[in-house]
Formats: structure tokens, C-alpha cells, sequence
């Protein structure tokens, strides 16, 4: 996985690798869950549900899931990654700021 030339659209696109996107998505189901048994918030529901449809989108249509491959690579992989690291920064501060208030 570790190489100069890694494509993460030919990683996330491989069917092969199903167990390993499943397995990864899974802990973040897990603590969304938890934290809205803790105290339920809008913006952690919408987390869970995120993970949740991305879950079982792969697990019931794997089909649909990997058909999206298409649309996924217009996007320069450059631009996937400025839209994940935006994305990220985004749910960070939202979590922080729901245990503030």
C-alpha cells in the first residue's frame, strides 16, 4: 500500500478490499452511536447517518457503491483530498463545539 504512485481510487474501488472499508467505518459508527446515547444532537445524528448509509450502501448495494466510481474520479485526486481534510476539519469542529455547548 506504502508506494510512490498509490491511486486511492483503485483502493477504495476494489471489491477485494470490502472487508477492510467495512471494518474501517465501523468504529466511527460506534462512537457516534455512543455519543448520541450520551446526549443526542443534531449534528452527531447526522455523522451517524453518514457512516451508517455509506455502510450499509456497501454491504446491501455493493454494485451502487462501486458504479459511483465513475463520478468519483472527475474529481482530480488533489481536489478529494482538499474536499476530505475540509470535510474532516468541519465534523472536528462541529464535535467540539456540540461537548462545548
Amino acid at each position: 500500500m506504502i508506494k510512490e504512485k498509490f491511486n486511492i481510487f483503485g483502493f477504495i474501488y476494489n471489491p477485494n478490499n470490502k472487508k477492510f472499508l467495512v471494518i474501517f467505518d465501523t468504529p466511527f459508527l460506534l462512537i457516534s452511536f455512543a455519543a448520541i446515547i450520551e446526549e443526542a444532537h443534531w449534528f452527531v445524528l447526522v455523522i451517524f447517518f453518514m457512516h451508517a448509509l455509506n455502510t450499509m450502501t456497501l454491504l446491501i448495494k455493493p454494485d451502487i457503491f462501486y458504479h459511483s466510481k465513475g463520478e468519483m474520479q472527475l474529481m482530480e485526486e488533489e481536489s478529494l483530498n482538499n474536499y476530505l481534510v475540509i470535510m474532516t476539519s468541519v465534523v472536528g469542529i462541529g464535535c467540539l463545539l456540540v461537548s462545548y455547548f
